[in-house]
């Protein structure tokens, strides 16, 4: 993404976020980001699919719902009997942006904090052994690589 389009997005969110009011220190630091994001942010994709991209976002919406439910029913326990672990996953994907957005996908999920990802493992934190389900990990990977790598599910 060359510099012009990186300034129209910063400056398009930049209008968002403020209400539409432009200033002169806004606008230097928004060009001077346009200027030092390629620099500074270097993960390289390889492909985007936006109908596995949207296919990823639909399933993880429906089960961040699901196991949202299931962390509030803990909370709401009187007696809370929590059984945490940490899980290390094995990602089958060298992808540097595939990785990092798996494990921010697997952070955002309920009662789930990826702790780290060291040689192809990735270490996952579970809140408590009735919400893990592995079935549910591999899914969500398959998915992040069909979105973001091209390849498909099985």
């Amino acid at each position: 993404m060359n510099t012009l389009k990186l300034f129209g997005l910063y400056l398009l969110l930049w209008v968002v976020i403020s209400g539409g009011r432009i200033a002169l220190f806004p606008l230097l630091f928004i060009l001077l980001m346009s200027f030092l994001t390629p620099y500074v942010f270097t993960l390289e994709y390889r492909h985007i699919s936006v109908k596995a991209a949207l296919k990823l976002c639909f399933w993880f919406l429906l089960y961040s719902l699901k196991g949202g439910v299931q962390v509030a029913l803990f909370a709401l326990r009187p007696k809370l009997r929590l059984e945490p672990f940490v899980y290390r996953h094995s990602v089958k994907s060298d992808n540097a942006f595939s990785v990092a957005m798996l494990a921010n996908l697997y952070s955002l999920m309920p009662g789930t904090v990826s702790m780290g990802y060291n040689q192809g493992v990735l270490s996952l934190h579970i809140l408590d052994r009735s919400l893990f389900d592995p079935a549910l990990i591999q899914r969500l990977e398959a998915y992040a690589i069909e979105a973001f790598e091209g390849g498909t599910v099985s």
